[in-house]
């Protein structure tokens, strides 16, 4: 009998090892790799895989497993889907065609489920209320050294910027602050171009541009790496661990991607660190101050307003995480966040009113970004299918994107289709017409709606994606790589400001970096520069504190994850989307280390001869033992 039971599961092995090699051929194929090529080799790749297959220990319950399958699917999935469209330019088209992406992205799960396993053994083992140091650090000395050293540690790098990165949307706001408010285009945060004309000021009573810009860089760098080393002291305060803090002001401060961005003369430095601050908050609210909630909401609510005036999408992102909150909070908690987020919002759009009337302009940007996802699909249909639609078809994708900017779309980045819509004067006198138009489309062309989100998202998803640092050009002279460092501050009006760098060779190294990608090269730590590592990272973060039934904790992560929902929205995949998520992420991966007793007086104390409540006992390396399902 034990005979049938071991040949048995010795044939579910072999079958599932041969479906494994299977999707591992087909993903090497859709790579354009030559190996194994459905060779020889496939033998010794499904031997490894039956191995790795019969390694995953029986014993470890059912919870286990379906997180480990799951993960393994979904990674399998974006994997498929990535590589289909670098290959190809489009996903395997019609219902039949989705459904084998489907089977194969199951077949490749089976190559992948031994890692899925290892992956969710190794969260078992993160220790859960760590003890104290045995000297430990105060929180005060801990933010004031991380602070200090990440802003040093940044100063080579200002040298070698000098006096800051103006690309991106930098010259359009930098002539605005010259030729004063009333020329603030509301395009761009107000309070961001009012900074620049603050700088300005300053630049002209000390007698040079240069020096105000760099000022104005010096400042960005102050209020980062201040939220930093709140991050930072953060961090201790949930972990106990002087290695978490050293690895983490180490990434903060000496990643060329955290340095660089911070340099950057555009709204995305000052709203990280007022992101990154806004969930520290959130996180100390909701586990160190149980009794006294009010001390952080203040806070809370002061930062959220001036988070909302330099991104205008994390008003959409607060107004979602209250109503949210409804749902995933409990008991009273429910009304009293709600209630927060919606004085928050309303707090962040008077704000903004109020300094748009403060300044004296009634210039008011477009809001046509946020359809950014709609402008791709209707252009993608016109891109594919101009000679073959239909009249009344082509009609409507000719009214919402014209005809004459459909051989300019590029699939990663809305701003080509974008010029070809006439948004004040047809989109938006009637946005339902517009959405019924749009699902009419949408009917005809489902492939096509599904590709032009998935091309436009696909950094987001897509661990191998370049099209993030590579869709404008890269290298060179042109400095449009991962990070845009070109710099355009001039106009026939304004003689612009000069790059002096004061530090060439390290410019040179980073350049090289940022630039021209030389990541490319570097093996395994080349994730690091890639956005889906990170938003990757948000999620499994989340679906770690899930597993290990840290609801409390994972409650967290929802602010981040919300905000993330409004980045799928937006007009491509750049870095310097992703940076609030970077610096958030290492706190985020924090938070499975507090337990449910540290709260309020018993911040940071250990668990030592505690009782842990139920729900939140995970086993440690020694026991090996699974959490309960």
């Amino acid at each position: 009998m034990r005979n049938a039971s071991n040949m048995k599961e010795r044939a579910v092995l072999a079958l599932l090892s041969f479906l494994g090699t299977y999707g591992v051929c087909y993903l090497l194929e859709l790579t354009g790799s030559r190996y194994p090529d459905y060779s020889v080799l496939t033998v010794f790749l499904a031997g490894g895989i039956y191995i790795l297959l019969k390694r995953i220990p029986r014993d470890r319950g059912r919870r286990r497993f379906l997180y480990g399958a799951a993960a393994s699917y979904i990674l399998s999935l974006f994997l498929i889907l990535g590589y289909q469209l670098d290959r190809y330019g489009m996903t395997d088209c019609g219902v039949k065609g989705k459904g084998l992406i489907l089977l194969r992205a199951l077949c490749l799960s089976m190559a992948l489920l031994p890692f899925g396993d290892m992956l969710f053994g190794l969260i078992e083992r993160i220790p859960v209320g760590v003890e104290k140091a045995v000297k430990p650090w105060k929180p005060g000395k801990v933010f004031g050294v991380t602070f200090g050293m990440v802003f040093l540690l940044w100063i080579p790098v200002w040298m070698a910027y000098y006096p800051i990165v103006m690309s991106y949307d930098f010259h359009r706001q930098v002539n605005e602050a010259y030729k004063g408010w009333i020329w603030f285009n509301s395009y761009q945060p107000l309070i961001h171009t009012w900074l620049i004309w603050l700088f300005l000021q300053i630049g002209g009573a000390l007698g040079s541009n240069e020096v105000g810009m760099g000022l104005f860089s010096l400042f960005q760098m102050l209020v980062v790496s201040a939220s930093m080393g709140y991050a930072c002291a953060a961090i201790y305060k949930m972990t106990q661990r002087k290695w978490a803090v050293a690895l983490t002001v180490s990434f903060y401060g000496i990643f060329p991607f955290c340095s660089v961005s911070a340099m950057v003369g555009t709204k995305d430095a000052i709203f990280s660190a007022l992101f990154l601050t806004f969930t520290i908050l959130l996180a100390e609210r909701n586990l160190y101050h149980e009794e006294r909630k009010w001390v952080m909401e203040i806070p809370m609510v002061a930062t959220a307003v001036m988070m909302m005036l330099f991104r205008y999408n994390a008003l959409y992102a607060v107004a979602a995480f209250g109503v949210l909150s409804l749902v995933f909070a409990k008991g009273k908690e429910k009304l009293r966040i709600f209630l927060l987020c919606a004085l928050m919002a309303v707090g962040g759009k008077a704000a903004q009113e109020g300094i748009q009337h403060g300044l004296g302009t009634e210039i008011r940007g477009s809001s046509v970004e946020k359809y950014s996802i709609l402008i791709q699909q209707f252009a993608r249909v016109g891109y594919f299918h101009e000679e073959d639609m239909e009249p009344e078809i082509y009609g409507l994708v000719d009214k919402y994107v014209s005809a004459e900017s459909w051989p300019d779309h590029m699939p990663a980045l809305a701003d080509a289709s974008r010029a070809g819509v006439s948004f004040a004067s047809v989109w938006e006198p009637d946005m339902g017409q517009v959405v019924k138009d749009w699902f009419q489309v949408g009917l005809k062309y489902p492939n096509e709606y599904i590709d032009a989100f998935l091309c436009v998202t696909g950094g987001y998803w897509f661990p191998d994606d370049r099209t993030y640092c590579e869709m404008q050009g890269w290298g060179g002279e042109e400095r449009k790589g991962a990070i845009f460092t070109n710099n355009s501050s001039s106009s026939d009006t304004y003689e612009g400001i000069q790059h002096i760098s004061k530090f060439p060779w390290l410019e040179e190294r980073l350049e090289d970096i940022v630039s021209n990608n030389a990541f490319y090269q570097w093996p395994v730590i080349s994730l690091l520069f890639k956005p889906a590592a990170y938003t990757l990272s948000l999620v499994l973060a989340t679906v770690a504190l899930l597993y290990r039934k840290q609801k409390k904790q994972a409650y967290i992560c929802l602010f981040p994850l919300v905000y993330f929902g409004t980045m799928l929205l937006g007009p491509t995949v750049q870095f310097r989307y992703v940076v609030p998520i970077m610096v958030t992420v290492p706190v985020l991966a924090a938070l499975a280390c507090v337990s449910e007793r540290d709260g309020s007086s018993d911040a940071g104390a250990g668990s030592r001869g505690r009782k842990k409540p139920a729900g939140t006992e995970v086993p440690t390396a020694a026991s090996g033992a699974a959490p309960e399902t």
